[in-house]
Parts: structure tokens; sequence; C-alpha cells
């Protein structure tokens, strides 16, 4: 494929990640931007448009550069996998909770010193890089084949970073267009009484976001280190409410300070009292709701299970991965594929990545595919059968099906 293709697929990929799991609170938020902006003179809602596309661009883009510093140390790259790191996962959950708590009314962000300039183009850059970071766990059709490329170690760099801005491009897409329509935000609701309810409920369902975040953190990083970060949380949630409560701009400069001051020492002070210890690596038992019996990811069963002629099929997967959760609740879990391994014998293994693990991220890259969720059935004549990112229970049983029916199950 050319270069213009996958900057197309990247486009497109970036599009759909609007309608993923990981990308809803951040769309809600950004709902009650549209709606507090629809009342504004239709350059105002512009500027915001266009600040959120530099925002997804920006953010998108500097991940491209990180990609490629990281690509020159020979290290196995992939989309999403920054979420490996509990550092990362610690700051990310630390901004929701921050974002949460302003749509709570706990404080007010104050980018400028208006309300024009908080609600403008640099709430909107921000609003912009919130939601890119957000997205980066998701995948989506197109995304991954552009992913892949952009990825590659022979890509060149300036591709990369080109790759990962369109993306960007594509997931702004949809909100810019519509503040260069006034038509169209004409037909929104009016700004009323209703929302104050629904910024709340849009906090909270940030929060709910955090929580989500939060259970991939907890199997990151041992339980002292897990109680410290929550003690963290408490300590930035108090700075902001002390500022939001004392330090607002109707106080006193000399406050204002002391209190500001006040707040980053007791932040700091919370961040740094102890240093994230990474819990011991291994694969989580299947739980008891399971409807799978999965087997331990092991590259000696597997080669002994392809060598008698049996498949194996592997779901690669990560607590933070929200379409993984998704697809696993609704389309893997189920009784009908339970049955259909059963009945073709193919072997089921769950492949976590939460954490950083090289022998699992091998069996990633021999897929061809850098994000996640990845549905594979390798088969005894040494080809596979890479699923599309967008499954149904249909799409697993056909492919066990057609396993099967070339290497029949033997007792």
């Amino acid at each position: 494929m050319t270069l213009l293709t996958y900057l197309a697929f990247a486009l497109l990929g970036g599009l759909v990640l609007n309608v993923m799991p990981c990308v809803l609170p951040v769309l809600t938020l950004k709902a009650f931007t549209v709606f507090e902006h629809s009342t504004r003179d239709a350059r105002s809602q512009r500027v915001a448009g266009v600040g959120y596309a530099v925002g997804t661009v920006t953010a998108l883009g500097a991940l491209g550069v990180v990609v490629v510093a990281i690509r020159a140390s020979g290290k196995l790259l992939g989309w999403g996998m920054q979420f490996q790191h509990p550092g990362f996962v610690a700051a990310l959950i630390a901004v929701i909770v921050a974002f949460a708590l302003n749509a709570l009314g706990v404080f007010e962000l104050e980018v400028g010193g208006s309300h024009e300039e908080r609600g403008g183009f640099l709430g909107s850059v921000a609003n912009g890089w919130f939601a890119a970071v957000m997205a980066t766990p998701c995948s989506a059709p197109f995304l991954g084949s552009a992913a892949a490329f952009a990825l590659a170690a022979e890509t060149p760099a300036w591709v990369t970073m080109s790759i990962f801005a369109t993306i960007g491009l594509g997931l702004a897409l949809p909100f810019t267009l519509l503040t260069f329509l006034p038509a169209l935000s004409q037909r929104l609701p009016r700004p009323g009484p209703w929302m104050d309810v629904f910024k709340k409920v849009m906090g909270f369902s940030l929060l709910a976001t955090a929580v989500w975040l939060l259970g991939a953190f907890l199997r990151q990083v041992t339980p002292e280190s897990a109680r410290a970060f929550l003690a963290f949380l408490l300590a930035m949630s108090f700075s902001l409410w002390l500022l939001g409560a004392f330090a607002g701009l109707d106080a006193g400069a000399g406050r204002r300070w002391s209190l500001r001051a006040l707040a980053v020492a007791v932040t700091v002070g919370g961040l740094f009292a102890r240093p994230l210890e990474r819990a011991r690596a291994g694969s989580p038992a299947a739980s008891s709701g399971d409807a799978i019996s999965w087997a331990a990811v092991d590259p000696a069963q597997i080669a002994r299970a392809l060598a008698a002629g049996r498949p194996v099929f592997l779901d690669f997967t990560a607590d933070w991965c929200a379409s993984c959760k998704t697809n696993d609740k609704l389309f893997v879990e189920t009784e009908k594929v339970r049955e259909s391994l059963a009945r073709t014998r193919v072997l089921p293994m769950k492949v976590d990545l939460t954490n950083e693990d090289d022998v699992k991220e091998a069996w990633l890259k021999k897929t061809g595919r850098n994000d996640l969720p990845v549905y594979v059935v390798f088969l005894p004549d040494g080809t596979h059968d890479l699923l599309p990112v967008v499954i149904t229970s249909e799409t697993l049983t056909d492919a066990f099906e057609r396993a099967a029916k070339r290497f029949p199950p033997r007792p």
C-alpha cells in the first residue's frame, strides 16, 4: 500500500476512535462544551473547534516523536503500550480525577483570566490533549494497519509522525466540523439549569473512568504503592478544593499565591512520598465468571498443541484496554463461543499485556499487529488466521470452524 493509503487509514481510524469505549468519557465532556458554546458567536465556536484539533494533533504528534525515540533503542512498540507503565497510568488517573473535580464544581479551571479565555482556545487545546491520551488504549477498524506501519522499524521518522498526527486530525474532525457549521449548532438544546446537572453527571462518568484505570494500576504495582497513590489523590483533591474555595480571582494576590504554594507543596509531597514499585509479573487465573477455561500462556504448550495438529486461539488483552473488556463481556465469554471451542478442540489462551512481558509481546509481534485487542488462531501448518478488531461471537466461532475443517479435532 502507498503512504496516501496509510494516511487515509489513519484519518478513518481516528474518526472511528470517537465511538470507541475509552473515548466516550471525553466525548461527554465535549458534548457539554458544544452546548455551552452554542449561544456564542460563530468566531468563538470556530476558535474552540480549531483549539481542540490543535490539541489532538499535537498530542498524537508528540507521541509519534516519542515512538521514534524509543524505536531507535530497539524496543518493541505497540499502540497503547504506554499503559503498561504504572507511572503513565497514575498520571492519567490524576488528570482524570482533576477534570472530574472541575466538572463537579470543586474548583474552577483557570487557564486565562476570564471565562471566555477559560472556555476558549487554550481550554479546547487541553481538552484535545486529554481526548488524544484517552484514545490510545483503544483500537479501531483501519487504525491497526496505519499504526502497524507507523510503528514498523523500517518506517521513516517523518512518516511515523505524520501518521500519528493524521490520527489526531481524524479524532478531532467531527467536533471541529460541527463548530464550523453554525446551522447545526442552532439545532442543539438551549443552555439552562439542566447543564449544571449534565456537567455533574459528566464528572461522575470521569470518576468511573478513573476507577476503571485504577483496576489496571492495582495489578501493576505493590499494595503499598497503591495505598501511597491513593493518598496522593487525596492530597491533590484537597489542594484543588483549597484553591477553588479560597484562592479564586476575587481573593487578594497575597492569599492567592500563598495558598497556591501550599497546594503545590501538599501535592508534590504526596507525589514523592513513596516511589511506585512494580508488582511481581504473572498471568492471572481465569475468574469463576468466565465461560471459557483459558490455558496459561506457555510457548512450550503452544508448540506441543500445534505439533499434535491442534489449533491455538490467542486472545491478546489488557486491563487498560476498554475495547478488550467490552468484547470480552459481549462476544468472547459466551456459551456459544465456549461450546464452539469444545467442539472444535481449539486450545484457548488469554495473553494479558497489562504489564510488560517480553514473551507475550513476542507472540503479539508474530501476528503482525501492534495494537489491542488482537484475536488470532495459530494453525499447525505454521500459518495463522488473524481476526478483525471489531468482532462478534459469530466471528470467533466461524474462525474455529474453519480451523477444525482444515485440522479435524482428534480424540
